[in-house]
């Protein structure tokens, strides 16, 4: 019986390590971990859906990791930035994704640190789950492999295996009803915090000290959402445009102008749908060429 117990042990164990390292090796093809790209995106899903990686390559002939997860915040984009700098050691550039709503907080998960489960078997993840999570939670997913994946990571590895990083939000905006919520009050308002700022300028200087050049990226919003607040809104591009006018490593490019009114473009108030994307990865293409061409924004 113990001979039995045992052999059925060690089976599990060998198929959940397998299983396990099959969809770590498609994650890691996903989000463009321990490649030779010199550029990576990195951000949340307003990033994820705002750029087209395989545009961006075929523009710029050379390989883009393409690093952005849902419902990730600051501290959890710095985290992202440190395994990006150790898995990819030719990364030269990071284009942050950045958004008014960014230093907020509020409406991003705050179980976005599962997003990390698949990572830890690497020193900086596995610090940071365990920081974050219940202790028989960590110990659980630290020690069964195949229990750090559900479902969204699970398609996310299939997708790298497929080379699929496709935006699936079809649809257009209801801007009837964005009216309606923008002047009830039912919208996601800006209310910045000193300390998520703070850990973002951290996450630059720690960029500028490691030699790596910034370009941050504003995604387009849609004007219903960047008018319900003007002076709240105008205060964070004015922050946005100035870190970039005192710091020649950081790059702004900001796309409202001409694009927050084009409805549809826009699969809700912040997310482009593939229509949006498709236009919008062609502006920022032509843009980015420009400054690895001439190093000016």
């Amino acid at each position: 019986m113990k001979i039995k117990i045992a052999s059925f042990v060690l089976a599990f164990f060998l198929l959940d390590f397998s299983i396990g390292k099959f969809l770590e090796q498609g994650l890691f093809r996903y989000y463009g971990l321990r490649t030779d790209s010199k550029i990576a995106f990195v951000g949340h899903s307003h990033l994820m859906l705002g750029l087209d990686k395989k545009a961006i390559e075929d523009e710029l002939k050379i390989p883009v990791s393409k690093y952005t997860r849902e419902g990730v915040n600051v501290a959890e984009r710095d985290l992202m930035i440190d395994q990006l700098s150790e898995e990819n050691p030719e990364l030269e550039i990071v284009v942050y994704g950045v958004d008014a709503w960014m230093f907020t907080g509020e409406g991003l998960s705050a179980n976005s640190y599962k997003l990390f489960y698949p990572f830890l078997d690497q020193e900086a993840p596995a610090a940071y789950v365990k920081k974050e999570a219940e202790f028989l939670d960590y110990w659980q997913h630290k020690l069964i492999k195949t229990s750090r994946y559900n479902e969204g990571l699970i398609s996310s590895s299939f997708r790298g295996y497929l080379n699929n990083w496709d935006n699936l939000k079809f649809g257009v905006v209801d801007t009837l009803q964005l009216k309606l919520n923008v002047e009830s009050g039912n919208f996601r308002q800006i209310n910045s915090s000193e300390e998520n700022r703070r850990i973002f300028e951290e996450t630059l200087q720690k960029l500028k000290e490691m030699g790596k050049r910034v370009i941050l990226v504003y995604v387009p919003t849609i004007s219903y959402y960047n008018h319900a607040e003007p002076e709240k809104f105008r205060k964070e591009l004015n922050y946005f445009r100035s870190l970039a006018d005192k710091d020649s490593n950081i790059d702004y490019l900001e796309y409202l102008e001409g694009w927050e009114d084009q409805f549809n473009y826009f699969f809700d108030p912040i997310h482009l749908n593939p229509v949006g994307q498709k236009a919008f990865t062609s502006s920022f293409a032509t843009d980015l060429k420009k400054i690895l061409q001439d190093g000016t924004s």
